[in-house]
């Protein structure tokens, strides 16, 4: 498989992307950025923005002000704080900047997802009964983002598969399918990370077959499961179903990290109303703190 330049360019920008995503509450020098992708602090930045559409301190930002507006919507803490894990110092700062990005205020984006057409609430009836706790082991992966709507993931899935079966990596019947979600399709609208991962097989070559993707790991942990029956563009009503009602009725809480989705069987060969997907959520086991 001959490597392409693009290709090359795809994988080292996502390298310095998950450094900035590990480290979101700290202070990356341009340089430490600009070395996880293996490029001059010269060049770099330039080609940053050029394929991704905004600079390096604006990707941060934005990832700062989509986690508090996940917070202003799923928890009840005071403004301040979410302010200052977002990296201002005020109260005024924030709320510019929020309003910049959301149109409206930290409060009144609270208040308006609050409202009924909203509200992450459900009754007794309408919680799942039927999630598991599961102990998972850590899983090497292949990895391939995409950065766009949640509804044409599936370009990226087409995309890595045919790279997996040309590398001569494994057959298609074999293919063991997660995906890594750190966004909320619901704040996160065209620039929506979406980590579409293949179970690395045991024999994987140090040296990867050219190409945009780059090993990755899902998380070992303890994990709440929910199975979720149906296409997947209805996947956002079992994620409500599991954060939104089943952690805080069972006093759990999750984990700051990507959602995981393992599907257990491919649109290729079956109906949409009978793909199997598990949603995967560890659960942060100090609680909130």
């Amino acid at each position: 498989m001959k490597p392409s330049t693009q290709q090359e360019y795809e994988r080292r920008v996502l390298r310095a992307q998950q450094l900035v995503e590990a480290h979101l509450d700290e202070t990356l020098s341009p340089t430490e950025v600009a070395r996880s992708a293996g490029m001059s602090l010269h060049h770099f930045h330039r080609v940053f923005r050029g394929m991704t559409g905004e600079t390096v301190m604006g990707f941060t930002r934005r990832l700062r002000l989509e986690r508090a507006a996940r917070s202003l919507r799923d928890s009840e803490r005071d403004v301040l704080p979410i302010a200052l894990d977002a990296g201002y110092q005020s109260h005024e700062a924030f709320t510019r900047a929020f309003s910049e990005a959301f149109g409206v205020p930290p409060s009144t984006y609270r208040s308006l997802q609050a409202a009924p057409e909203h509200r992450r609430t459900c009754t007794v009836t309408t919680c799942p009964d039927d999630v598991v706790i599961r102990d998972e082991p850590p899983r090497d992966v292949l990895v391939l983002r995409h950065l766009g709507p949640y509804d044409t993931v599936s370009l990226v899935w087409d995309r890595l598969v045919a790279w997996y079966l040309e590398a001569g990596l494994g057959g298609e019947e074999a293919l063991n399918m997660f995906a890594l979600v750190p966004d909320d399709p619901q704040v996160t609208a065209d620039k929506l990370r979406y980590d579409a991962c293949l179970l690395a097989p045991a024999e994987l070559p140090t040296l990867l077959p050219p190409g945009p993707v780059t090993r990755g790991r899902v998380p070992g942990g303890r994990y709440a499961v929910l199975r979720h029956r149906g296409p997947y563009d209805t996947l956002a009503d079992s994620y409500l179903a599991l954060i939104g009602a089943w952690f805080p009725q069972r006093g759990h809480v999750p984990a700051p990290e990507p959602v995981v989705e393992h599907y257990l069987n491919s649109p290729a060969n079956t109906a949409p109303a009978d793909l199997l997907t598990e949603i995967w959520v560890r659960i942060e086991e100090r609680g909130f703190g």
